[in-house]
């Protein structure tokens, strides 16, 4: 099963995003669940997508969450629909980059640029993605910080 887990910086408004999915890629917006997971009636019909807000006031706590029915209705991967995303909203993104290190995420810039950063093991644990620095350069971010891997150690 694809599993697609796209967190924004900042809050997205739900309206504007449902239209966009709707506008770009044919998605009703009843087809997607907005609000948080424990409010939702385990009765109700399996969305394409969910749009949930964070439990607190936190950095890339906005998420929205698919499958693969959100796979097949965009036609993109996780990246791609992050990018665009990242585009059309003017917000900064992060996806999982696959790795098996909890701290290491990627970056999608406004721009659609993208690389891999580290964030705050600390900050983490209390479910907040905090950006401490990025492991590679990205061109949309000229004031991240970068701190490369040390050697050995794969990106």
């Amino acid at each position: 099963m694809v599993v697609y887990r796209i967190q924004f910086e900042k809050e997205i408004p739900a309206a504007a995003l449902l239209r966009f999915l709707q506008d770009s890629y044919g998605i009703a917006p009843g087809e997607i669940y907005v609000g948080r997971v424990v409010d939702r009636s385990v009765d109700d019909p399996r969305p394409v997508a969910m749009f949930t807000p964070p439990d607190h006031d936190e950095e890339f706590g906005w998420v929205l969450v698919g499958g693969t029915e959100l796979a097949d209705a965009t036609g993109q991967h996780e990246l791609e629909l992050a990018v665009t995303l990242a585009r059309a909203f003017q917000v900064r993104v992060v996806v999982d980059d696959g790795s098996i290190f909890p701290d290491r995420w990627r970056l999608i810039s406004t721009d659609g640029s993208s690389g891999l950063v580290r964030t705050d093991e600390d900050a983490a644990v209390e479910g907040n993605l905090r950006i401490m620095h990025a492991l590679e350069p990205i061109s949309g971010e000229p004031d991240l910080t970068v701190v490369p891997p040390p050697d050995g150690v794969r990106n």
